[in-house]
């Protein structure tokens, strides 16, 4: 333009300005047509993303602008989920399509400043519409759209700090799709502790999809390790194989877990499902080959064999099956001659894990395999060798008793290999370290060694005699084998005794007492000696430092020094004779420990006939029972020794029938032992003792009582011990009580029929109870574990607080326990115990109706009447209890699973009875009957009536049940069942006061045969001043709410009315002030944004998605 005429280039400048805006406009048109071109599907996807790369390599600005606007109308649609997820997952494969190719191409232009990436911007404005930090939108389907979003656009921004942080909000969403979702865009992010929190956090989810995807984004680190660990007992089988293909894809994590965790992983090789034994044997194989170098020996040395015994096991033989041919290859190198002794080119580790992979190698072998590759002069050189290391090297017993293994599984074909096989047992027995077992591993069931060091040696001794571990027919010449074996194995014992017998000279009484069989008794009597002189020294201690103390404040300083070097004197004397106590004490003990197991594996591994073996049989009187009744004996003797007569019982019906009362008195001891006030390390002995007298009356009761050895009184006190046990030792009788029912409860039955066993019958009761404790993934509602009253308690102690084997009836005290031993007691009923016991019971239960006889179904059913005529049912209330500053609800256990559990597998007579039951339990109590739930059990059930029903509904109204509960369930009783007459011979209902003296009068029967039944449930329980919020949904749902009072909040903030007085309440209108009547209630406000007729931003339609 000229310079003197400044309108030419005005009118210029505009004509430029607005060619370009049109140029711009046209070119935003032309991306965001061929956008939704190939969103409707119009235009092929080999043609539409490269127009819109070309059209990003023009203006990037354009592009990004028309994906953030059919962004807009995804989120916006978000209720038509399938269309708007479409629609979203096509623009996030836009984005990151722009994205590779630019960066493959080597995009030349600058880009646009505040523009890195197509997918980064796009998250950016997705965030924004998500609503950003701690707010998200109302509906759920713009949450879980958005979400979706964000996930799928964060892998191409990891360090994303925003997106994280909405991510890890996402992840706490009351909706379990948008967890999952959130958890998966996780795992494309950098790793960081916000990060492996919610991870960690959703590993423990109650949704198995949110766990799986959580589990498999989740990256192996030293805090990830211990939830992927946990994971490993996961009920559903697709999370624990999400655990290994984990670690598959991650093998070089594998030492975080260390070597117990190691153990724990390898064993997934022999799970229950196939689909997690295939992800461990990837991840195995994974492991040998990145970490280890190709061998399975080093993995196995990474992992803890020696803690856990029968775990060690597990592991050495999953990955001995699985590599077979290395384990063939190792054992043909260490039994051919060709190697040094075992363990010498390594640690001592190295030898224990190397012998454990060797003989499950040599047990999964063929005999003809096994017979190539073991030389037997070798084999029995080197444990002749690893013998005499035993008592001197790290995991010498373990490796001694691994060699031991394999002399047992292969064959003595020549006369020498058998004589030194027989040398080399009897050294075992001589002078192998003593395993035994302690009060401890009793307790826990299991994870305790399989075989004894004793055990091995009478096994190899009798193969040498040419006696197997199978059955065999008792024939004379089998009898006279066995006859010679137990006399071989009681001369060796004969010999152990001799050492016992040295010293100084006897006195006549203590030679006649040794010559009659008690070898042990005047070491005993020494010890006695000494400990009466130590409890003497102490309490002379006691009062020597008290009237020094008395001496020093009276100032008689010269009296003082006197009681100073008495002191002195008293001290040195308690320390010699505390130091020949202990020396007395395990000189006993090692030969005891040493006679009764050898015993103990005699008697286990024999099929010997007691009565025509008297070398065994005469162990009884000249050993076990003297071993008894000897002074100053120590637990381990005897526990030991309790054992060994059990066996005897087990086997002998004379010898059990002897013992009865024994068996039984150490069950009923357990009312004086197991008390809180009683030491942790008294009630662990009288537990173990129980165990074993437990599991001793079962095995005698189905062994002899089913040969007539045993008459039916007898065998019906087996139950009544087994059944009256204290609340806290309930767990410890489980199994007992299962092989009784199962075996002996058409006993129980028949006796029943003529005069009621309310001591078994109140048995199958608690059994049932605990099948149904809450555990697992339970509502909090639903939860009936135990809290501490105050804050300071649950927090100090929160494990012991929050532990189920605590009883339902004595919640634990504010303060906090005064013993740490008995805390760590406490601590062993924790929630795994209460769900293993909960799982064996439940499949007792299932198994009963199923039993052959008359008797199964109805023992099912006296169950149910048993929790409900004793007052057990009141476990089932549900209880306010003040957690962290706020209030759950909390029960022992859940009444409608457990009613719909039996109604479903009886019969309709027996139906009826539940009902019957379950109404009177209304009437007798109907406020606490409806804080169980009883009648919701009842509607739960109500299509499946029984006959008769009706006719109970109608009379418990009559007798005082809540009427606005049960009322509305005769509508729904089926019209065939509602006229029908109940049952013949069926009893009625019993008014209040009768039903309440009828059950007193129970608990003072079941209170005189020794139950105590206030520790399992109390007689009377508060009734709450409030409903809980689930229970008032439900009484709503079923039309049995109580009507809302007027004014805001006057639910929340009044008393509730309880339930008795619904009927009164709803039958009165309630008064309201002339004031309220007159003004006219306006409809409740509701968020409109986005809504309204005036709102400038309306919803897009449909259509305009794509």
């Amino acid at each position: 333009p000229h310079p003197t005429r400044p309108e030419t280039s005005l009118s210029s400048l505009r004509g430029l300005c607005a060619a370009a805006m049109g140029s711009r406009q046209g070119e935003a048109g032309t991306a965001l047509h061929v956008l939704e071109q190939y969103i409707a599907g119009e235009v092929a996807e080999a043609n539409a993303l490269p127009q819109l790369l070309h059209c990003f390599h023009r203006d990037q600005r354009l592009v990004l602008a028309a994906l953030s606007e059919k962004t807009n109308s995804v989120v916006a649609n978000a209720i038509v989920s399938s269309a708007a997820a479409q629609t979203g997952a096509l623009l996030v494969h836009v984005a990151k399509f722009i994205d590779e190719r630019a960066a493959e191409e080597g995009d030349g232009q600058p880009q646009k400043a505040g523009v890195k990436s197509v997918s980064r911007s796009l998250l950016d404005h997705v965030l924004l519409l998500c609503g950003g930090k701690n707010r998200a939108a109302k509906e759920v389907a713009v949450r879980s759209q958005g979400c979706a979003l964000v996930a799928a656009l964060a892998a191409s921004a990891p360090d994303h700090a925003t997106a994280r942080d909405k991510l890890v909000e996402f992840s706490a969403d009351r909706v379990p799709s948008i967890r999952e979702t959130a958890v998966r865009g996780l795992g494309s992010l950098n790793q960081s502790p916000p990060v492996e929190l919610a991870i960690v956090d959703r590993c423990g989810d109650p949704f198995a999809a949110v766990r799986t995807s959580a589990v498999r984004s989740a990256r192996v680190t030293a805090a990830t390790a211990p939830a992927l660990l946990k994971r490993l007992d996961d009920v559903e089988a697709c999370v624990r194989a999400q655990v290994y293909h984990t670690l598959a894809k991650q093998p070089q994590t594998v030492r975080e877990f260390g070597p117990a965790g190691l153990a724990r992983l390898i064993v997934g090789l022999l799970d229950r499902s196939g689909q997690v034994r295939q992800g461990a044997g990837l991840a195995v194989d994974a492991w040998r080959k990145h970490v280890f170098d190709g061998s399975a020996v080093q993995l196995l040395t990474c992992c803890d064999v020696a803690s856990d015994e029968a775990l060690g096991d597990a592991v050495a033989g999953a990955l001995a099956r699985r590599f077979a041919r290395e384990g063939a290859d190792l054992a043909q190198r260490i039994f051919s001659g060709a190697r040094a002794p075992l363990g010498e080119q390594g640690p001592a580790m190295d030898g224990l894990h190397m012998a454990l992979f060797v003989r499950h190698a040599i047990a999964a072998m063929s005999d003809e395999d096994r017979d190539e590759a073991v030389d037997v002069p070798v084999l029995l050189a080197r444990a002749t060798q690893a013998l005499g290391e035993a008592s001197g090297r790290q995991h010498g017993a373990l490796i001694l008793r691994q060699l031991l293994h394999i002399v047992v599984s292969v064959d003595l074909t020549d006369e020498a290999s058998r004589r030194r096989a027989e040398r080399l047992a009897e050294a075992v027995l001589m002078r192998a370290p003593v395993d035994h077992q302690s009060s401890a591993s009793i307790l826990a069931g299991g994870g305790g060694m399989q075989y004894t060091t004793a055990e091995l040696g009478i096994l190899i001794l009798r193969k040498c005699a040419g006696l197997g571990r199978g059955f065999q027919a008792r024939t004379s010449k089998h009898q006279a084998l066995e006859a010679q074996c137990s006399t071989r194995a009681v001369l060796l014992v004969s010999d152990l005794c001799q050492p016992l017998q040295g010293g100084n000279q006897p006195s006549p009484d203590e030679e006649q007492d040794d010559n009659e069989g008690h070898f042990a008794t005047r070491l005993s009597f020494r010890l006695q000696e000494l400990n009466d002189a130590i409890e003497e020294r102490k309490q002379h201690k006691t009062v020597l430092a008290e009237q020094k103390k008395k001496a020093i404040a009276n100032e008689e300083f010269i009296q003082a020094q006197r009681l100073k070097e008495a002191s002195k004197k008293n001290e040195s004397e308690l320390a010699a004779l505390t130091k020949e106590q202990v020396a007395l004490q395990a000189e006993r003990d090692s030969i005891l420990l040493r006679v009764l197991s050898i015993l103990k594996a005699l008697l286990k591994w024999s099929h010997s006939d007691l009565q025509k073996d008297p070398a065994q049989s005469g162990t009884l009187d000249q050993i076990l029972r003297p071993v008894v009744s000897l002074p100053a004996l120590s637990d381990e003797v005897e526990i030991a020794t309790i054992s060994a007569i059990c066996l005897f019982c087990s086997r002998d019906a004379e010898s059990a029938r002897g013992h009865w009362c024994l068996l039984l008195e150490l069950l009923r001891s357990l009312r004086q032992d197991d008390l809180p006030s009683q030491p942790a390390a008294k009630r662990r002995h009288s537990r173990a003792r129980a165990v074993i007298a437990a599991r001793t009356l079962s095995d005698c009761a189905l062994v002899h009582g089913s040969r007539g050895a045993l008459d039916r009184e007898e065998i019906i006190s087996s139950a009544h011990a087994l059944a009256a046990v204290p609340f806290p030792s309930r767990h410890i009788v489980v199994e007992s009580l299962c092989s009784w029912f199962l075996g002996l409860g058409h006993i129980f039955f028949e006796e029943h029929l003529r005069e009621p066993i309310l001591e078994v019958q109140w048995a199958l009761g608690w059994m049932l109870v605990e099948a149904f404790k809450q555990h697992g993934f339970a509502d909090a509602d639903d939860d009936g574990e135990d809290i501490a009253a105050t804050s300071k308690a649950a927090a100090s102690s929160a494990k012991v607080a929050r532990a189920r084997g605590v009883s339902w009836v004595t919640r634990p005290p504010p303060e906090l326990p005064a013993e740490p031993e008995e805390a760590a007691d406490d601590e062993e009923e924790d929630s795994a115990q209460a769900m293993a016991t909960a799982s064996r019971l439940m499949q007792f239960f299932n198994l009963l109706p199923k039993l052959p006889g008359k008797h199964s179904s109805p023992m099912l059913s006296l169950a149910v009447e048993s929790i409900a005529e004793s007052g057990l049912w009141r476990r089932a209330v549900l209880l306010p209890q003040t957690v962290g500053g706020k209030t759950r609800w909390l029960r022992g256990f859940s009444w409608p699973q457990l009613f719909r559990f039996a109604h479903e597998r009886l019969s309709a007579e027996l139906r009826f009875r539940l009902w019957r039951s379950s109404l009177q339990v209304c009437v007798a109590d109907p406020e606490l009957a409806t804080f169980a739930e009883v009648p919701f059990a009842l509607a739960e059930n109500v299509k499946d009536a029984p006959p008769g029903a009706a006719d109970l509904l109608r009379e418990a109204v009559a007798l005082g049940a809540d009427a606005a509960a049960l009322h509305p369930l005769l509508a729904r009783i089926p019209p065939a069942q509602r006229e029908a007459p109940p049952p013949q011979g069926s009893m009625h209902l019993l008014p209040r006061e009768e039903a309440k003296a009828g059950e007193q009068e129970r608990r003072m029967v079941l209170a005189d045969q020794g139950v105590d039944i206030d520790m399992w449930s109390p007689a009377e329980v508060p009734v709450p001043d409030f409903l809980p919020p689930g229970l008032r949904l439900k009484m709503s749902k079923g039309g049995a709410a109580p009507k809302k009072r007027a004014g805001a909040n006057a639910e929340n903030n009044g008393p509730i009315v309880p339930p008795s007085a619904w009927p009164a309440v709803n039958a009165q209108p309630a008064q309201q002030p002339e004031d309220a009547k007159e003004v006219k209630q306006e409809p409740k406000r509701r968020r409109c944004f986005g809504k309204t007729k005036d709102s400038e931003q309306h919803r897009l339609p449909l259509r305009n998605i794509r």
